[in-house]
């Protein structure tokens, strides 16, 4: 038989181990949350429709041998609901001042935020999905991750134009050759028009087949195409953004640094060893337990 937790009701937010007050059995994980001053997760609809407060909940799953991760409503999930398990909001993703998160990056770059009230919970259901999924979600999964959330100010269109570059799609949709693609499979351009201008310059036609979207740069073997260029040698040596602004263009590849606002690598928040290790046990909360004061 199960024995009862008499001791602490434990969970972690963001990393950090929280001990859950008790006789507060009324309260939900959004209110806790935000009377610890994570204010990012808000409070829309209190009915889990709108999405604004999703976080996302972490449990180790001792049958299956590995964590697991997916959103859930923080305004509809009981405090007591999450120990044992880590709590990630949104201001465990990143911020201006360290760096954004790649999905919160590619979000603002692609004009995903106009008040912004709806914004972190959309964040929160990409990472969640991003997290739970051993590789890259396709397009369909993404926009079934974000039916819970909702927007009245973008359209919804920018959101996921921004969350699509997380979907498996085909590279050479974003790189030079799927011009010459297009060209060799007998596929006429837009209005009947020319791969080239009369200068010898691609057309704004044969461009758009082959751009990036708004925001992120277009890759050429390897080399992100946009930016300061350089030359072969220096891309060779010093990868791409290594390069001096100097540089001399001919024969070399152009290529851009990583944008400063996304972080260059990201540290995922680690699910914490104590809660793999912490035996399960059935709770007994002060107050509600028979036998407890």
């Amino acid at each position: 038989m199960i024995e009862p937790v008499q001791a602490e009701l434990l969970c972690y937010i963001n990393g950090k181990r929280q001990v859950l007050p008790t006789g507060r059995g009324e309260t939900t994980l959004l209110q806790y949350l935000r009377e610890i001053g994570l204010t990012g997760t808000k409070l829309g609809c209190g009915e889990g429709g709108c999405g604004a407060c999703t976080v996302m909940l972490s449990h180790y799953d001792a049958s299956a041998g590995k964590v697991v991760h997916r959103s859930a409503n923080a305004c509809l999930c009981p405090l007591y609901a999450v120990e044992g398990m880590q709590v990630i909001t949104v201001e465990g993703l990143g911020n201006s001042r360290d760096g954004l998160h790649p999905v919160q990056a590619r979000l603002a770059a692609s004009h995903g935020s106009q008040c912004g009230f709806c914004t972190p919970g959309f964040v929160m259901s990409m990472y969640s999905l991003l997290r739970s999924k051993d590789e890259a979600p396709t397009e369909e999964d993404i926009e079934d991750a974000l039916g819970g959330n909702l927007c009245r100010c973008t359209g919804y269109r920018p959101i996921l134009d921004a969350f699509k570059t997380f979907a498996k799609v085909d590279p050479r949709a974003y790189t030079e050759e799927a011009l010459s693609a297009v060209q060799g499979n007998g596929h006429q351009l837009p209005n009947g028009g020319s791969s080239h201008t009369a200068d010898g310059n691609t057309s704004p036609e044969a461009a758009a087949l082959t751009s990036a979207p708004a925001g992120f740069e277009k890759v050429v073997d390897g080399a992100v195409v946009g930016g300061k260029s350089c030359g072969a040698e220096a891309c060779g040596s010093k990868g791409c953004g290594g390069c001096d602004a100097g540089a001399a263009a001919a024969g070399g590849k152009a290529c851009v640094a990583p944008k400063a606002a996304e972080k260059a690598s990201v540290a995922e928040p680690i699910f914490p060893p104590e809660l793999k290790l912490r035996q399960t046990k059935a709770l007994c909360v002060p107050g509600v337990c028979k036998g407890t004061p």
